[in-house]
């Protein structure tokens, strides 16, 4: 592996994106290691669509025509299925002679979950509690319940409310958060463990 990592990041959409991002910026840190460049790679339409176009961006990658990574992670919401189950699916799409190191995340049933994992830092950050998780699935439903959340602690939410994850992640205990989420507990120990290789 080169000094710096390569991360190529294939996931769900651009709130994912800034999530995965932000969090191995985070845990580089922590460890001590050199920031790997992320490359993201963003689908748009959902997990079918996100399944499909990963299949079609690996057939890229087998041609040539694109350049990769020294490691892939791919991001999909669990979409109330369990991130076991969507891992299952997601490994089945991967053609694992394409990179040395793949890592997924399954974030159930939303992405946006992983923000409350750690409702400590979460309270600290923005002086209000984590509102009970939505009674109803749906993407859109979870970035209103973080949105709303936002707004009752007064902050101006712009654009995606996954944007927290700039100044929460860095306020977060990954080990409450991962005790809290195992479907973020399976992510940040396969980031971990690859992280550590380059010391």
């Amino acid at each position: 592996m080169a000094e710096r990592l390569v991360l190529d990041l294939f996931c769900e959409d651009s709130g994912h994106e800034v999530f995965v991002t932000n969090l191995v910026r985070v845990m580089a840190r922590s460890l001590a290691v050199p920031e790997p460049l992320v490359k993201p790679i963003s689908a748009r339409g959902g997990h079918g669509r996100a399944i499909s176009e990963l299949k079609a961006w690996q057939r890229g990658l087998i041609k040539g025509s694109l350049m990769r990574g020294d490691a892939l992670i791919v991001l999909i919401d669990g979409n109330s299925t369990g991130w076991r189950a969507m891992d299952k699916e997601i490994r089945t799409a991967i053609d694992a002679s394409l990179y040395p190191h793949v890592l997924i995340g399954c974030p159930d049933p939303h992405v946006e979950v992983w923000c409350a994992a750690d409702p400590v830092a979460f309270q600290s950050l923005f002086s209000v509690a984590v509102p009970p998780a939505p009674a109803r699935g749906g993407r859109l439903v979870y970035k209103q319940w973080l949105r709303t959340a936002l707004e009752q602690a007064g902050a101006m939410v712009l654009g995606d409310p996954l944007d927290i994850s700039l100044d929460l992640l860095p306020a977060m205990d990954l080990n409450r958060a991962c005790r809290n989420d195992a479907s973020l507990n399976h992510l940040v120990g396969d980031l971990r463990a690859l992280l550590q290789r380059t010391r």
